[in-house]
């Protein structure tokens, strides 16, 4: 319980035993009094059960959230991961946007994002698969759920290390399965760097995964380039997709005005 919490019960309890300090010393005022101090016994005792199944409640809560806690030490934990796509979307996105030599328009770049990130996808996907293969794992065995579970987290960690380490071969053939072509360094970089934070965040538990599906979605989760109001939208397309995890946002959405 929190510190509130141990006062407003303490009170109440202390409440209750004054009532029945005065129903053994007044006998006679306790009869005429009976009822009415026993429907307000009543009361007080479930607005304690209430509060006691709060305090469990929010108990549990901070259980849940201390198991799923970050390792601050690690280099890919989630707030480590989201502050470097941070970076990738405006530091390193304005780099190629504003270059002298073969700038990207927000049309390309979307196009480029949105290839890369499904060939992460695609990628990660294919090499879990050949992991299952190889331990004889059907990929719709129901009956294995808790040990896949297992197994999955096992994968992600060493796919995470793997990916932290930057071994640039991994993700070559990623670009290439994109089949996006970098005509300068500074695209090469941006778009290694793609491959590299999307794959450290689909790794993650739960994974961080990129929806690119705008329709129907509240203007919340989005924000346009330019800042306008959204009563200045005109026809939206992302540039940089909404990041979800499970059905919660984790980073808004970045769209653009098409022509």
């Amino acid at each position: 319980m929190d510190k509130e919490n141990r006062v407003w019960s303490h009170s109440v309890n202390t409440r209750l035993q004054h009532l029945e300090s005065c129903n053994r010393a007044f006998p006679g005022r306790a009869v005429t009094k009976d009822l009415q101090e026993k429907e307000e016994n009543e009361k007080l005792k479930g607005q304690i059960k209430k509060l006691e199944a709060r305090n469990a409640e929010l108990l549990s809560k901070a259980m849940a959230m201390h198991k799923h806690s970050e390792d601050m030490n690690d280099p890919s934990r989630l707030s480590a991961v989201l502050q470097r796509y941070e970076m990738l979307r405006l530091r390193e996105w304005e780099k190629i946007r504003i270059s002298t030599s073969h700038r990207w328009t927000y049309e390309q770049g979307s196009h480029i994002i949105k290839r890369l990130f499904d060939a992460c996808e695609e990628d990660l996907q294919q090499r879990t698969a050949d992991i299952f293969k190889v331990l004889g794992i059907p990929p719709s065995n129901d009956t294995m759920t808790n040990s896949k579970q297992g197994i999955m987290r096992e994968i992600r960690n060493l796919f995470g290390q793997s990916c932290y380490q930057n071994h640039s071969e991994v993700y070559s053939e990623i670009v290439k399965k994109a089949g996006v072509h970098a005509e300068t360094v500074i695209q090469s970089q941006f778009i290694l760097q793609c491959c590299r934070i999307y794959c450290l965040l689909l790794l993650q538990d739960p994974p961080v995964k990129a929806e690119w599906n705008a329709e129907g979605r509240l203007t919340e989760d989005l924000e346009h380039v330019d800042k306008k109001d959204v009563v200045y939208w005109k026809k939206t397309v992302f540039l940089w997709p909404i990041m979800k995890c499970w059905e919660q946002t984790i980073v808004k959405g970045v769209v653009w005005d098409e022509k």
